[in-house]
C-alpha cells in the first residue's frame, strides 16, 4: 500500500499528500491564527468518520431504492482535559432528507453503517463511545426501534 505523507510546512502546519495526488493541510492552531486553510488532526478524524459513514448510508439507501436528496452528518466531540486529549465520546447526528424516504429504511441504513460497514467507526469504537441520532425530513427517529 502506498503511504500517505505528512510534510512539515512550518509552525504547526503539515501538508498531507495522498498517493492519488490529493493534498490537504492540517494545522494545530486556532483557525483565526492559521497561515492557511485546513482542519486540525482531530477535526480530520471527525471528518473521516462523517465521510465514511455518510458514503455507507447513501450506498445502502440507494440499494434499497430510497435515494436521499440530502444527507448531512454532524459529529460532536468530547475530549479529555488531560494529555493526550483524545476523544472520549463522538455523537453523530444524521440529517437525511428526501420524499421517498421512510424512517425504518434510514434507521436500518445507519445501523448497518455503524455496526458492519464503516471502517472508521469500527476503528474508533474500542476507544471512543459512539452515539448517534437520526432525523428524517426533520423528524427524529429512534435509532433503537426495529
Amino acid at each position: 500500500m502506498t503511504p500517505v505523507t505528512g510534510s512539515w510546512r512550518g509552525g504547526m502546519e503539515f501538508r498531507v499528500d495522498f498517493p492519488e495526488g490529493e493534498t490537504i493541510t492540517l494545522a494545530s492552531v486556532p483557525a483565526r491564527k492559521r497561515p492557511g486553510p485546513g482542519p486540525s488532526p482531530m477535526q480530520a478524524v471527525q471528518a473521516a468518520l462523517a465521510g465514511c459513514t455518510g458514503m455507507d448510508v447513501v450506498m445502502i439507501l440507494t440499494k434499497m431504492r430510497k435515494e436521499p436528496e440530502a444527507l448531512r452528518i454532524e459529529v460532536e466531540a468530547e475530549r479529555r482535559e488531560e494529555e493526550p486529549r483524545v476523544y472520549t465520546r463522538l455523537t453523530l447526528t444524521y440529517h437525511v432528507d428526501g420524499p421517498d424516504l421512510d424512517a425504518e429504511a434510514v434507521r436500518r441504513a445507519v445501523a448497518l453503517s455503524q455496526e458492519k460497514y464503516c471502517s472508521v467507526s469500527a476503528m474508533l469504537r474500542p476507544a471512543v463511545a459512539l452515539d448517534y441520532r437520526i432525523l428524517v425530513n426533520g423528524v427524529a427517529v429512534d435509532p433503537a426501534a426495529a
